[in-house]
């Protein structure tokens, strides 16, 4: 009879919860919309392995006859130092550390703890490194000698949904709609090449990103990869779409809907988080001068030694002082292309006849030559020709390969559907499909 009751009971549980299902997709879409959601979480489906392993449940019943100890690893401290407050004999830990990949185990650091596992007679059987919350390294006796094993841990990865509007400065607007810094910052790189934020952005764009989170057992670990995002420019006129490519678990790169490459031959700007005080302008009152003259370039004003990075990769063909420039560096960047940046207060690490990377920290700005103050005078020049930094279309770095297109066009129109369904007006994605 109590069988029969909890049956009844669990029956009619399933046909409130189906009846709830229905009655919410037959809502109109105006309820739907009207609901306080601002983020959803939208988990991928995973397919999660389980075995029993016999060799785990031997070692955890001899771990119960073990004696262990916990150790801090301090200042000075080693593997060494640390097996012998536990009378773990020197020739034990000589031996561990010839094996290949004894460096797992070996290089520990300040503030690490270890786990070490010693019978009776203090003969070392096993010892535990986490080295992350997601990575261990283990010790373990084996027959032959001791051996180390790398363990790893099921990380759970969720796909989740922002929306932001911009309505002061863009770093504040992407963490009040939930982002991390390691993604805004991510979102920074990825559009580096296309959007100045400090000086594009206005207020009523918005951005929509779709990304990875990671979590542990339930445990929040940190942001993973950005999938797609949206973000508009000039007041909600331009729009700009990136979707990553990945191999496995390795990014490739981000591209919009076309396939076009985000990254281009140059930066936008050669410095961070700075106030543009002078643009191009062909007819100019210099400040120092006190005439007209023509500005071929942008200043960017900022704090001294701020750090000037080149916008593209190339060879630094000058170094050295001139009159109106002071301190300055020219780079001459594939075929027709030259940057030129002056007034530095101090060189980088290169020097003359180098080859620097884009995004190469080169120098330090300054007020170095004809300057009324801290600032980095920045060129950019085609064929010996003078054009705005600001204004020029920058060639664009190497196309998706063609073993990914395929692939990467159906991925990429499926999450620009997501992201237009992102209600600009709710703040939700409604489904996640």
């Amino acid at each position: 009879m109590k069988n029969w009751l909890m049956s009844s009971k669990m029956s009619k549980l399933a046909i409130a919860s189906i009846a709830l299902v229905t009655a919410i997709s037959f809502l109109p879409t105006s309820s739907i919309a009207n609901l306080p959601l601002k983020k959803i979480a939208l988990p991928l489906p995973q397919a999660v392995e389980t075995t029993t392993n016999h060799t785990e449940l031997k070692k955890t019943s001899e771990d119960s006859k073990w004696q262990a100890h916990k150790i801090k690893i301090g200042r000075n401290d080693s593997l060494s130092t640390a097996l012998d407050r536990v009378n773990v004999t020197a020739s034990t830990t000589y031996n561990i550390g010839r094996l290949k990949n004894s460096n797992l185990i070996t290089n520990l650091r300040v503030g690490d703890e270890i786990t070490v596992w010693v019978d009776k007679n203090d003969h070392l059987q096993r010892i535990l490194y986490p080295k992350t919350k997601t990575l261990a390294y283990e010790v373990v006796k084996t027959d032959t000698g001791y051996q180390i094993n790398e363990k790893k841990s099921a990380v759970e990865i969720r796909t989740e949904t922002a929306y932001g509007e911009i309505n002061g400065a863009f770093y504040l607007a992407a963490q009040r709609a939930g982002l991390s810094a390691r993604s805004i910052m991510q979102l920074a790189d990825m559009y580096a090449w296309d959007i100045d934020f400090l000086h594009e952005l206005r207020k009523g764009d918005y951005f929509k990103v779709i990304y990875e989170t990671r979590y542990l057992n339930g445990e929040y670990l940190g942001d993973g990869d950005i999938l797609a995002a949206q973000i508009t420019t000039g007041g909600g006129k331009h729009q700009h779409n990136a979707f990553v490519l990945r191999d496995k678990k390795e990014v490739i790169g981000f591209y919009n809907e076309k396939g076009k490459n985000l990254k281009k031959a140059f930066l936008r700007a050669p410095v961070d988080y700075v106030r543009i005080t002078s643009k191009f302008n062909p007819k100019r009152f210099h400040p120092v001068l006190k005439k007209w003259r023509s500005h071929r370039g942008v200043d960017y004003g900022g704090p001294l030694n701020t750090p000037i990075r080149a916008t593209g990769s190339g060879k630094i063909i000058q170094r050295g002082r001139g009159t109106g420039y002071g301190n300055y560096i020219k780079i001459q960047h594939a075929g027709k292309y030259m940057t030129v940046y002056g007034h530095l207060n101090k060189y980088g690490k290169f020097k003359k006849g180098q080859y620097v990377k884009q995004g190469d920290v080169i120098g330090y700005m300054g007020k170095t030559g004809l300057a009324t103050g801290v600032h980095l005078h920045y060129e950019f020049r085609i064929n010996g020709k003078h054009v705005d930094p600001l204004k020029v279309k920058f060639p664009a770095a190497g196309p998706i390969a063609k073993k990914y297109k395929t692939a990467f066009k159906q991925k990429s129109q499926f999450l620009l559907t997501q992201l237009d369904r992102l209600d600009t007006r709710t703040h939700i994605a409604r489904s996640f499909e």
